[in-house]
């Protein structure tokens, strides 16, 4: 690309609504398209096309093996890709990396546990040699509810063979499923499909302009801050309408052998616990009950699973705090819940409330 004083338009092989994001260093600039691909050009030989570019070309490094590029930065001279996978590339002066050859693009080894807190990320941000990513907290319930869309737990209908569940399809776009099913599967493409399912079952804008525009057309607006996937929950919580089985529990406060019976979604307990898991797949699949032998209260169970559809313990003045913080000191351990979860410190934040 020639140097110019004033704004030029240049061609591109793709419209320019592909475009995700745009980004320079000081030698180079680049293109993220909305699936995942990659364009650069200007001083370019270090990225493997072996000279410079006057207009841009699709990157060579990830081209063979179709990797998805999900999210690129750029410092003065450094330049980052990281890659749906979670790998990440660097080209340039990067103070992690001990290459003598700063302009050869190169991976960064990051180990298992970086891998998977990448998973969880918001934003990413380069300064001249440094990357810095912005972790996203209290997510345990959209990591937990990810897993739905990767290995479909009781999963009841699908939408272009992509096993789903209807009640929270329908819960997070507000219209019937045989709606939403017939506007997707007739007017979108797969990626297409696949982001607005990571919207619903994740909180997270993937193909941000595309899928907004799908949300749009089904009355949602803003989907990133009026919609967020644990108040849409809050609805499924305790549904008798909606939930698909029941939970039996002892209630200590009534004399005698009574029980009660809370209505739940086994899709969302076994997505957030691996003891519901396993309890689920291996039971009689008539069977539409079962007891809960913890011994633990029938407040904490009620408890434990609000939190799993939300994320929240609504602890009220009424709450016995002290009894119930006890029985929850071995809780994530028992029903095997994601063992980053810091239950206790949330237990005392919601009691301060």
């Amino acid at each position: 690309m020639k140097n110019t004083l004033t704004p030029t338009q240049i061609k591109i092989e793709f419209p320019v609504e592909e475009i995700s994001k745009i980004r320079h260093t000081y030698t180079f600039s680049s293109i993220l398209t909305n699936d995942g691909k990659l364009y650069v050009t200007g001083l370019t030989s270090g990225t493997g096309f072996g000279s410079n570019l006057t207009e841009f070309k699709q990157y060579p490094q990830f081209t063979k093996n179709n990797t998805v590029i999900k999210d690129i930065g750029c410092g003065y001279s450094l330049f980052v890709i990281l890659t749906q996978d979670y790998e990440i590339w660097v080209q340039g002066q990067f103070a992690g990396s001990n290459s003598n050859n700063s302009r050869v693009i190169r991976k960064i080894q990051t180990g298992t546990k970086i891998t998977q807190e990448l998973s969880s990320y918001n934003i990413m941000k380069c300064c001249d040699r440094k990357l810095i990513f912005f972790l996203q907290t209290n997510s345990y319930l959209t990591q937990d509810l990810g897993k739905l869309l990767k290995n479909g737990y009781f999963s009841d209908c699908n939408i272009q063979n992509i096993a789903v569940h209807k009640i929270l399809i329908e819960t997070r776009i507000g219209k019937s499923f045989d709606l939403i099913k017939k506007y997707l599967e007739s007017n979108c493409k797969l990626k297409e499909i696949q982001a607005v399912l990571k919207w619903i079952y994740c909180d997270e804008m993937i193909n941000f302009k595309r899928t907004n525009e799908i949300l749009n057309h089904f009355g949602i607006q803003d989907a990133q801050k009026t919609k967020l996937l644990k108040n849409d929950l809050k609805k499924l919580l305790f549904d008798e309408q909606t939930s698909d089985f029941k939970l039996v529990v002892k209630n200590e406060e009534d004399e005698g052998e009574d029980e009660d019976e809370l209505p739940i979604h086994k899709f969302i307990l076994a997505a957030r616990s691996g003891l519901f898991l396993n309890m689920f797949e291996n039971l009689d699949q008539n069977l539409q009950k079962v007891k809960d032998y913890s011994g633990k209260s029938l407040e904490t169970i009620e408890l434990l699973i609000s939190f799993l559809y939300t994320d929240e313990l609504p602890i009220t003045a009424d709450t016995d705090q002290e009894f119930i913080k006890e029985e929850f000191e071995d809780i994530v351990e028992y029903y095997q819940l994601n063992p980053k979860i810091p239950i206790l410190d949330i237990f005392e934040k919601c009691s301060k409330k």
